[in-house]
């Protein structure tokens, strides 16, 4: 399987303020500002990736193709079991569109209450109280034309949803202090060649790395 995790609307702020980092990195000037904050952002992004974890509210779309597209039987990985999403916690499921590959698209719906056998269910259940998310996909659901979504090539299946926490305050610090710990370093050593990341930023980010089955 092919996936792609694009950020379609970013964290309208960084988790970690510019003051609070050149304090970190005792700086006691402006003459660097744009670039400590270009090095807060990377260094944030570092942080999501490793843990898999969004920190501020951002919105995500996470597209899927089967290395055999034309091969129907390649997306009952769909129905088999569920998907977890790359990134949490999530908020909320946007939308989760299909596309066939004559360029058809179609927005499934939400699998309505009462939840039925995945045989019979149509549209997509999803499970937010976990870390990572899931969805799942119904055996039943259907493209706008009317085919069983079983059955067809598909080009590729994206979701978009919101990640992240509520607020600032609800971010472990760890994570907070792996960020100025990363921002610091890619600070001191930009342009350094072969130079890796502190091990007291992966130990810091350790705990809070989450594993998908």
């Amino acid at each position: 399987m092919l996936t792609t995790l694009t950020v379609t609307v970013p964290p309208i702020a960084e988790p970690v303020s510019l003051d609070l980092a050149k304090h970190h990195a005792r700086i006691p000037h402006d003459s660097d500002d744009i670039l400590i904050e270009g090095y807060l952002t990377s260094a944030r992004v570092m942080a999501e990736a490793y843990t898999g974890r969004a920190l501020l509210a951002q919105t995500l779309t996470w597209t899927l193709q089967t290395e055999d597209a034309l091969r129907p039987a390649d997306w009952h990985f769909l129905y088999r079991q569920p998907l977890f999403l790359p990134r949490s916690p999530v908020q909320s499921i946007n939308s989760v569109t299909v596309l066939d590959l004559l360029g058809n698209s179609t927005l499934l719906p939400p699998a309505t209450l009462p939840i039925v056998p995945p045989t019979l269910t149509a549209g997509y259940v999803v499970d937010l109280a976990l870390m990572p998310a899931s969805i799942r996909f119904g055996q039943a659901s259907v493209l706008d034309d009317g085919r069983p979504l079983r059955i067809v090539n598909l080009q590729h299946v994206a979701i978009e949803f919101i990640a992240g926490y509520p607020d600032q305050a609800s971010i472990p610090q760890p994570i907070l202090n792996a960020i100025l710990m990363g921002t610091s370093f890619l600070y001191e050593h930009r342009g350094d060649a072969q130079v890796e990341m502190p091990d007291a930023m992966r130990w810091l980010l350790n705990p809070y790395r989450l594993s998908w089955v």
